[in-house]
């Protein structure tokens, strides 16, 4: 139990209201949402206390004409700040010094949301977001040297980053249920009948899912609007499924399977009740799902499904998965489910599909240190890699090991001088002296080098560091 629970249930109402009174008179946001929760829940016949529709025109008009007074060809380099202390190109400048502008911008318009929603105005910073969404849609931005590429495109980015804050800030936030319902319908409206240019709905929809979450009792009235505007239901699919799951829970899963290939959210949710209390649906439903949404679903899918259950989905799910991450984990879920020559297939095409690193953790799971070893022989690779690569065989073939990374040493040494260089090579040598039959090879080897560069103290200096010369 959270700790304020245990100290409010300690509480009498005295003790209660003395302390909401407190926090209240030292919070102006915690202020008005008390006006805006108490006021809309006390109207007989309840209305948004704006005009939506009105307000969005303004605000769009509004917004519209800030952007399009940017100057992108001429940025303020004032505002700039080289936070990477290297060299810019004059173009690299521009463009950094622009993205700084149009960012600050719409930090300020981030600001004037957040205060709104803090203050339990829904309905005032709805309207704005979508006077805001219109005006990225129709401003015409001047932007000669290109130097936001696409700006509609930049301008989405920032409203997905104003999007995150909110949501931060409406989960921290009380609000009236049935302002929120009103509010979401006007959205909704607004949308369908075209006065939001049905432009990038998902930034909406992703606000208003989590509104729903946290004042349930409006899904009813929103559940029911959706009803009416079929079209809502394509633009906003995580609020009508979340809607639904409230309003109508008989009806959601089957009305989730209709947007789960279209929506990621609707699929994870649906995934995640069924991987609760429905395993075969689960299933089957991962099966359509998972080709759609790999990227963004994988670890869901792959923590939830049972390989035995469905061995064809688990392959293609491991596979994908260790593709991605390369963990030897997943790959020990996956070779349980291959016949031997699959597997033995599957290996093979690893070592010119994955990372040496990962390949050669497949081959040591499998103790296969004979393909370690002709792996090892036939690559070219960076000496510092070859001590991970031996690693399991050093014990195993220690004259082998040796004969593959000396010239490998001498190679570096012949083409490179420096001090990180001799660190590469003195690290190689003491790897081959960790097998003792290897201590004469090795130290007749460093006795070698010590002939060959007699002037390179640097050198001498780093085989001294890792014991091989005194």
């Amino acid at each position: 139990m959270e700790k304020y629970v245990q100290i409010l249930g300690s509480l009498n109402s005295d003790q209660k209201i003395d302390f909401l009174e407190k926090i209240l008179q030292n919070s102006n946001e915690l202020q008005a949402q008390l006006i805006h929760y108490f006021t809309n829940d006390q109207q007989e016949n309840i209305h948004p206390m704006i005009d939506f529709n009105k307000t969005v025109r303004e605000e769009a008009q509004s917004y519209q004409a800030i952007l399009e007074a940017l100057d992108l060809e001429e940025p303020d380099y004032d505002r700039w700040h080289n936070r990477s202390d290297r060299y810019y190109e004059d173009w690299e400048l521009a463009q950094e010094a622009v993205e700084e502008e149009v960012n600050e911008l719409f930090d300020t318009f981030r600001d004037e949301l957040l205060k709104q929603i803090s203050q339990g105005d829904v309905a005032g910073m709805m309207a704005k977001l979508t006077g805001l969404l219109i005006a990225c849609y129709e401003a015409d931005v001047d932007d000669p040297c290109d130097n936001l590429g696409d700006p509609q495109g930049y301008f989405v980015t920032c409203l997905w980053q104003i999007a995150k804050s909110l949501e931060i800030e409406i989960n921290k936030t009380i609000l009236n249920s049935t302002s929120t319902a009103n509010t979401i319908k006007e959205v909704m409206r607004c949308f369908a009948n075209g006065e939001a240019n049905k432009f990038f709905p998902e930034i909406h929809d992703t606000l208003m899912i989590v509104i729903l979450k946290n004042n349930p009792e409006s899904c009813l009235p929103v559940y029911d609007e959706f009803c009416s505007l079929a079209i809502c239901k394509q633009l906003f699919p995580n609020s009508y499924i979340g809607a639904t799951r409230i309003a109508n829970p008989d009806k959601w899963i089957a009305e989730a399977e209709k947007f789960c290939t279209v929506n990621v959210g609707v699929a994870k949710d649906l995934l995640e009740y069924l991987s609760e209390y429905d395993k075969a649906e689960f299933h089957r439903n991962a099966r359509i799902i998972f080709p759609v949404f790999q990227r963004e679903l994988v670890e869901l899918i792959a923590n939830e499904m049972d390989d035995q259950f469905d061995p064809d989905l688990a392959k293609v799910v491991l596979v994908y998965k260790i593709n991605s991450s390369r963990q030897i984990a997943d790959y020990r879920r996956l070779v349980v489910l291959f016949p031997a020559n699959e597997k033995q297939e599957y290996i093979a095409a690893l070592r010119y599909k994955s990372s040496e690193e990962f390949y050669i953790q497949v081959l040591e799971e499998e103790e296969m240190y004979d393909q370690i070893l002709e792996f090892a022989r036939t690559i070219d690779s960076w000496l510092p890699k070859y001590p991970d690569i031996m690693r399991s065989i050093i014990n195993r073939f220690p004259t082998t090991c040796f004969q593959i990374v000396k010239p490998r040493i001498q190679n570096l040494l012949d083409k490179n001088m420096g001090r990180h260089y001799y660190e590469y090579a003195a690290q190689a040598l003491l790897f081959l002296a960790s097998n003792e039959k290897n201590w004469a090879d090795v130290h007749n080897l460093v006795l070698e080098l010590y002939s060959l560069y007699p002037r390179r103290s640097a050198l001498r200096d780093e085989l001294r560091k890792v014991g091989l010369m005194k």
